[in-house]
């Protein structure tokens, strides 16, 4: 019985000391993990749900306060109280200004400005970025740190999010669609990666609690008419395409098919006209091939159901060409 009690005691002191690791989740409604990080890293909240252990000085939680419970509970997403809302754009080198930074590619958020009018482009997508590293970056908390009530947020991911945890770039994420999570070590660090639809969700529960409105984008597509004679259709959509309007669905935010927009555009563009638009990759854009993209975007908008589509300028009417899909 002595033995017993021992190994009892011992266990939960190991239970008491576990500390999560750098950018593991240590917080949350229905967590039972670790509630502090490792040294280095402050458990901080991100929503009801999600608390991340980010680089900082401190290793203890920061909890949600009474306070920022009620703020949280008496937001809106109205635009009745931010006559001058602005378009935040969350998302790789096809929506970045310059794209690629080649010289040569635009990323499709550098063009999309001309299409409204009321509303401030703020464009905070990097190149080479995935929902993981994005998150990991932080580039998420800037953004859930400028956004007032009323203002938008597109997120648009993708391109970057595939690959092997085996070869780990950092951007990979773990496989499954909800809250699986798979620890990895990269660059030294031991890192709990998410799912590409928890890291949108997680983003979403943010952006949503300070009144943004948001919106899921799906990927743009990579050149549909590289080495082909015969259009290849839209019946195998990247995964990402489906895995950000699960997200949608699941956080009550706009999903919008911007890659389905964009391939009907392709399509209708031709093999030739669409292969001059990608200079030097099947990926990045030329400047044209961006404003391509800009106006499959806001075809998608014109024909959804969604607050954004009242911003778009009357100019738009011209040139976005298509049917509603």
């Amino acid at each position: 019985m002595h033995i017993k009690v021992i190994v009892s005691v011992s266990a939960l002191v190991g239970v008491a000391s576990a500390q999560q690791a750098a950018w593991g989740q240590c917080g949350g409604i229905g967590w039972t993990g670790p509630t502090t990080c490792v040294s280095g890293y402050t458990c901080t909240y991100s929503n009801d749900y999600y608390s991340q252990c980010i680089p900082g000085t401190a290793a203890t939680t920061t909890t949600k306060t009474t306070t920022k419970a009620t703020t949280t509970s008496t937001k809106t997403t109205t635009t009745s109280t931010n006559p001058s809302p602005t378009l935040y754009l969350c998302g790789d080198s096809t929506m970045a200004k310059n794209g690629a930074n080649d010289g040569a590619t635009d990323g499709w958020g550098n063009q999309v400005a001309k299409y409204f009018t009321g509303i401030t482009v703020n464009n905070q997508a990097i190149g080479g970025r995935s929902a993981r590293s994005y998150t990991r970056e932080g580039r998420f908390n800037t953004v859930i740190g400028l956004v007032k009530a009323g203002d938008y947020v597109v997120i648009e991911f993708g391109h970057n999010d595939g690959g092997s945890l085996s070869t780990d770039n950092g951007r990979t994420d773990c496989p499954g669609t909800s809250t699986e999570t798979c620890p990895v070590t990269y660059n030294g660090v031991a890192e709990t990666v998410l799912t590409f639809s928890a890291y949108l969700e997680n983003a979403t529960k943010s952006l949503k609690a300070k009144g943004a409105i948001v919106i899921l984008s799906s990927q743009t597509p990579n050149n549909p008419w590289e080495g082909v004679t015969t259009f290849p259709g839209t019946g195998s959509p990247p995964r990402f395409v489906a895995y950000a309007e699960t997200s949608a669905g699941r956080q009550g935010a706009t999903y919008l098919n911007h890659w389905l927009y964009s391939m009907d555009l392709y399509k209708r563009l031709g093999a030739s006209a669409t292969n001059a638009v990608y200079p030097n990759d099947h990926t990045h854009t030329s400047p044209t091939g961006a404003d391509h993209m800009a106006r499959s975007f806001i075809k998608g908008l014109m024909c959804g159901s969604n607050a954004l589509k009242n911003k778009i300028n009357t100019s738009a009417a011209s040139v976005v060409t298509g049917s509603c899909l």
